[in-house]
């Protein structure tokens, strides 16, 4: 059967309050005015309309969070909150503050399944970098190699450290041992710069619609309100407070893999945190803090305007954390004291973000609207035919990632030798998440290591065939004979898939100040790359990767 008429979303999209459980492609989707857009999308690109469509939210939601609102502006807090980091820097946004995705060229590269830098540590990549496997002919896979390397561009995260207690300066760094050197090679000179990621970043707009999250689908659809494991943690437990005295509870939210996913990264060594800290210490720290009290936040943020400071500088928020987790969830799972509030922070933290990222929903694209140009029209006549591209970039997010059909949205595409990385949903066969491809222009390097700059360059690793294809590389992936004509116009049409809001960071999309390292020896106050503060009316523009 076609993929595209196979869409039965468990993580559904919601469209004027109906549950939409329809098989989107293969029939019409119903197209409403998007607020702001051009009008009503008709003709092929209707099909690929998100306008009006919401993530559904997670069963027995009311059970969890008594105030979505209020949820809304713990996560957005949370989200962008860089005393979060164990070294008081590193926030959730530090690898999602360019249209929810990274574009740093410093510091930006992990050495890969072999452990052997072909850049070396703190390294900068350039343009002649790209893409990782190059070839004497762009349209041959089998034509001489040029070069290649398993080197992988991702996002630098932290030190190598090992926790030893919550710290509550400014700013708010933990106190942790780094005095060993890494032993995965992030280090220069005797000094360890910061770790990166062994895959590239995806954005977190449109998130909350996947079916599972992370590129190898680790973050369940089912949250189990402590790590993003699902059912396979066997010993998860949240704490209800029954008679006054706090009792552990197992839990297994549907549709919260958004929330699966926000509870991987703060915790993690190479991302967040020194090596061995808990959630209820990360909550015994936040608790004791203002929030986002090192960052500015404009008086017209769309979530946290309301709790801005007027304070000279205008940093951090007139509430705190206890009173926003009190304010957004249900009594009984925090009102039996402290402790009782530390233990459950994985469950306030996963839930608030998802809840946020449900409101970061791109859907006034030019597809949204159908004001497609002529080059992009005919893009999109190569997307559905001859690219085969929709056969898995299918209906509104444009990502059979959004279905629930288990393996489907994983697919081998012959990135990089199975070796490389096997993957973890249906181990051992390299499947990675289909990405979405909204605001794909904002959102490189692209693929899951990050081995291709352009969308030009995207184009002709599909148009070849793929680089590794093999036995477990999918049917979907052949060479396609795309002309130059054809070429330009399928990247005309995936230029057509970028939310001008998220282009100019407007509402929903607006943000806290942010402040990320851009150098592996970074401190966090010196080598760092800066957003401002912006309102719902937007401000500086999101780039695009530019090595």
């Amino acid at each position: 059967m076609d993929r595209r008429k196979r869409w039965t979303a468990v993580r559904v999209l919601v469209a004027g309050g109906t549950l939409c459980y329809g098989a989107l492609l293969g029939r019409a989707v119903t197209s409403v005015t998007a607020d702001g857009g051009g009008g009503v999308n008709t003709g092929a690109a209707a099909q690929f309309s998100l306008a009006g469509k919401r993530p559904a939210d997670p069963a027995d939601l009311a059970n969890y969070v008594k105030d979505r609102a209020a949820a809304v502006r713990l996560g957005k807090s949370l989200f962008w909150d860089q005393q979060a980091g164990g070294d008081g820097v590193q926030a959730c946004a530090s690898c999602h503050f360019n249209a929810g995705a990274d574009v740093r060229t410093r510091n930006s590269v992990n050495p890969g399944a072999n452990g052997a830098f072909t850049k070396g540590p703190n390294a900068t990549l350039v343009a002649a970098d790209f893409p990782f496997h190059k070839l004497s002919d762009v349209n041959n896979s089998a034509s001489a190699v040029v070069s290649d390397t398993d080197d992988i561009s991702g996002s630098q995260g932290v030190f190598q450290r090992s926790f030893i207690q919550i710290g509550f300066g400014s700013p708010a760094s933990d106190v942790c041992d780094g005095t060993a050197i890494d032993a995965n090679g992030f280090s220069v000179g005797g000094h360890n710069v910061r770790r990166v990621t062994g895959r590239n970043t995806p954005t977190n707009i449109n998130a909350a619609f996947n079916f599972r999250n992370f590129w190898d689908g680790r973050a369940r659809n089912e949250f189990n309100g402590v790590d993003p494991h699902g059912a396979d943690t066997a010993n998860a437990v949240i704490f209800r407070t029954v008679g006054g005295v706090p009792q552990p509870v197992k839990i297994l939210l549907r549709n919260a893999s958004a929330a699966s996913q926000a509870v991987g990264p703060p915790n993690n060594g190479t991302e967040m945190s020194c090596n061995g800290r808990s959630f209820p210490q990360l909550g015994q720290k936040l608790m004791g803090l203002t929030p986002l009290a090192g960052q500015v936040v404009s008086s017209t943020d769309s979530v946290l305007g309301g709790l801005w400071n007027p304070n000279a500088g205008h940093k951090g928020l007139t509430s705190t954390y206890v009173g926003m987790i009190q304010d957004a969830f249900q009594n009984d799972l925090w009102n039996g004291g402290p402790t009782q509030m530390e233990n459950n922070f994985s469950l306030f933290w996963g839930l608030s973000i998802q809840l946020y990222e449900d409101t970061l929903v791109s859907d006034q694209a030019p597809i949204d609207t159908g004001a497609l140009s002529a080059s992009a029209t005919r893009g999109l006549a190569v997307f559905t035919g001859k690219g085969r591209c929709s056969n898995c970039h299918v209906g509104p997010t444009l990502s059979d990632a959004a279905n629930g059909e288990g393996g489907q949205a994983f697919a081998n595409t012959g990135v990089r030798p199975v070796a490389a990385d096997t993957g973890d949903i249906l181990k051992g066969q390299a499947r990675f998440k289909t990405p979405s491809l909204r605001n794909v222009e904002l959102t490189g390097p692209y693929f899951h290591n990050g081995g291709q700059a352009t969308l030009a360059q995207v184009v002709d690793f599909y148009n070849r065939g793929a680089d590794f294809a093999g036995n477990l590389t999918s049917s979907q992936i052949r060479p396609l004979g795309l002309s130059s004509g054809e070429k330009a116009d399928l990247v005309s049409f995936l230029l057509s898939l970028t939310d001008n809001r998220v282009r100019n960071r407007k509402a929903p999309f607006d943000s806290p100040s942010l402040c990320v390292p851009n150098d592996g020896l970074s401190d966090g106050a010196s080598n760092v790359f800066c957003i401002l503060a912006v309102g719902a009316a937007g401000g500086a523009p999101a780039v695009t990767f530019q090595p």
